[in-house]
């Protein structure tokens, strides 16, 4: 963490989307949701604000996770297809196919609990 903050201080404009994925990741293993939560938010801003897609792409993914994971699918979805759509941007096929999968499977559990 402490790396990561002065690499922000070098440059925010390449390294404060990482720093706010790695604090939203850590708060969520620290059970600090709310804090996780703003931090995830945070995180896809700076990478979307920087034009950095694939930085995007993977915070809202771990986001869409995140909710999927702490039974709000219904909000985790719609970040896992935005995720989706920008590594199709990217050209990342094979992490499109993989992320086509899991929602499919959020989908199927979904179905099942309703």
């Amino acid at each position: 963490m402490r790396i990561m903050s002065q690499l922000v201080d070098y440059s925010a404009w390449n390294y404060e989307n990482k720093l706010s994925l790695l604090q939203a990741e850590l708060y969520y293993l620290d059970h600090r949701h709310k804090m996780a939560e703003v931090k995830y938010l945070a995180a896809i801003t700076s990478a979307h604000n920087h034009r950095f897609f694939h930085e995007e792409a993977m915070a809202r993914e771990m986001y869409g996770i995140y909710l999927v994971e702490n039974k709000m699918a219904v909000r985790g979805i719609p970040q896992l297809e935005m995720a989706l759509d920008n590594y199709k941007k990217w050209g990342a096929v094979r992490k499109v196919d993989s992320l086509k999968e899991f929602i499919a499977m959020v989908h199927m559990s979904m179905e099942i609990h309703c």
